[in-house]
């Protein structure tokens, strides 16, 4: 993984969702929204967040939607480990991940 996975898959995923290629499932929607709660008292993604989401969404978050949000999640995790730390690739996920929330509060 390079820095610059992460935004690519982040854009990849930013338009399959707006195209409608990617309906995030139940699961995938109160994984995003477990992380954006973590995310709002610091304001960022942090490294402990995301881990504590793949485990919380264990083996199938891996299977949902083809697996999408799992490796995007890897790659965040991969960034914030601190030798490929993308600040812009970790903003553009976080922007991501509210809007697969947005979209989940409208659909319920």
């Amino acid at each position: 993984m390079t820095p610059a996975t992460l935004r690519e898959r982040t854009l990849e995923l930013a338009k399959d969702l707006d195209t409608g290629d990617w309906m995030p499932t139940d699961l995938e929607r109160v994984i995003t929204r477990r992380l954006l709660t973590a995310a709002d008292p610091v304001g960022c993604l942090t490294d402990h967040a995301v881990r504590d989401a793949v485990w919380e969404g264990s083996e199938p978050l891996t299977r949902a939607s083809d697996g999408r949000l799992s490796l995007l999640l890897a790659e965040i995790t991969y960034s914030l480990a601190g030798n490929g730390r993308d600040a812009a690739g970790l903003a553009s996920a976080q922007a991501l991940l509210a809007s697969v929330n947005r979209r989940g509060h409208s659909d319920a």
